[in-house]
């Protein structure tokens, strides 16, 4: 019986992990959604005690870039190890190479941004991925997946794979919603390379692809054999919360 009643209660769940078709309808604005800033910081936090660089695939406009960036730029500040971290940011900026749910091809294309700081590679994945690419990084400790596609989703993580590591954190900007391209493709990843993943964390969000259902954000992390520590509050939060403590 007990066994029974746990399943009926994951299954209750489904809905709350996974959405439902047009529940964006009933929650817009009722719900508080975690930014996507919000998630970023926790994702680039997250990384601090992994080694490697930072690399977004799907950066449009920039402004998920400029999050990164600053968030990368504070923990500089008050933790040596980030110094030699640089964020590299993959996109066409010539829109979607195909439709995506309510988008149709060639949306999101727009010009180049002005990122200081950041190594910009422009070109669908398929040309811009390269092997060379690949050696100057060596290591990633943090990738942010915004392709919305399946294909390039896919694309990003194979070419990815020998630069993962115990420890290196991926984010997915719409890992399940109408179309779950992002998760089927990391399904698939997984199950073809044998890679080992734990989910960290998973985030309500408003539709991406302009429909009415809502999607998922989601923090996954690679699993070795090698033990890991979590990443320490930077200072200058350590001292408010020292401070806090004797209120």
């Amino acid at each position: 019986m007990a066994t029974s009643n746990s399943t009926e209660a994951l299954t209750s769940l489904t809905p709350q992990l996974t959405g439902t078709a047009g529940d964006w309808t009933d929650l817009r604005d009722h719900v508080t959604f975690p930014s996507r800033a919000q998630v970023l910081e926790l994702a680039v936090s997250l990384s601090r005690p992994v080694p490697g660089h930072i690399i977004e695939f799907g950066s449009w406009k920039g402004a998920s870039t400029r999050v990164i960036r600053d968030e990368l730029w504070q923990a500089k500040i008050w933790d040596r190890r980030q110094r030699a971290k640089r964020i590299y940011a993959c996109d066409s900026f010539e829109g979607l190479p195909e439709d995506y749910e309510h988008l149709k091809k060639g949306t999101f294309a727009t010009a180049v941004p002005k990122l200081k700081g950041v190594r910009v590679v422009k070109g669908f994945f398929e040309d811009s991925l390269t092997e060379q690419l690949a050696r100057e990084i060596g290591l990633i400790s943090f990738a942010h997946l915004d392709a919305d596609l399946y294909s390039s989703t896919v694309t990003a993580l194979n070419w990815m794979t020998p630069m993962l590591q115990p420890g290196s954190v991926l984010l997915f900007d719409e890992f399940v919603g109408e179309d779950p391209a992002e998760a089927r493709a990391l399904v698939e990843w997984q199950r073809d390379t044998g890679v080992r993943i734990a989910m960290l964390a998973l985030f309500g969000r408003e539709p991406s692809g302009k429909g009415a259902m809502t999607d998922r954000r989601a923090i996954f992390q690679i699993v070795g054999d090698k033990k890991l520590r979590k990443a320490p509050p930077l200072f200058p939060k350590r001292l408010r919360r020292r401070a806090a403590a004797k209120w």
